[in-house]
């Protein structure tokens, strides 16, 4: 009776773990950490295969690290898992990541939370419909002010617009949040091309 009871005090124990570093690694990703972010959510889905939650972030997070391919069975695995609007949200990213935009707009249709005005922006954005990508952006970015990427990504699509002004405020605050990210060199040349 007492190994049972400490079985089951060390199951919960390791469910409480698993819970935290799932919570963890979804903040690291809203913080723009990705990497971080995905190998904290790799643990989770190494623990548990079947978390449909760790399995999509993970694969988000090694999208916005450029590594699409890599995403791309976590991506498939939490919408075979528990498939629903931010699963769709996720594959949409991902098929705009592969520049598959009609699966992209697919995706959408069924797509919801909190994500969908920046996957959809993103989506606008890849097919040069410049209005509609910064009203996307800039509105996403405005709710969700520490993420670095929709301020990148509406600095592009005011790019398109021929928006200087609203092209640096956007890149500005990109470089004060990921001064050292891939990006930066060549948002830092059109910032001083400009100014």
């Amino acid at each position: 009776m007492k190994s049972l009871l400490a079985c089951v005090f060390c199951f919960g124990i390791a469910s409480l773990a698993a819970a935290q570093d799932l919570d963890r690694g979804i903040e690291l990703y809203r913080k723009n950490d990705f990497t971080e972010s995905a190998s904290v959510l790799r643990k989770v889905v190494q623990q548990d295969e079947g978390n449909a939650r760790a399995n999509l972030y993970l694969g988000l997070a090694l999208i916005e690290q450029g590594k699409a391919s890599e995403s791309e069975p976590f991506i498939a695995k939490a919408d075979e898992l528990s498939p629903s609007g931010e699963t769709k949200t996720g594959k949409a990213r991902l098929a705009i990541e592969k520049k598959e935009y009609a699966a992209a707009e697919a995706a959408l249709k069924d797509a919801d939370g909190e994500d969908v005005p920046y996957v959809r922006g993103l989506l606008q954005l890849n097919r040069k419909q410049y209005e509609d990508a910064a009203r996307d952006l800039d509105a996403y970015s405005q709710s969700h002010p520490a993420h670095a990427y929709a301020h990148y990504y509406a600095g592009m699509a005011y790019n398109g617009l021929n928006r200087p002004d609203k092209m640096l405020t956007h890149f500005e605050l990109f470089l004060k949040m990921k001064p050292d990210a891939p990006e930066a060199r060549k948002v830092n040349s059109v910032v001083r091309a400009v100014r």
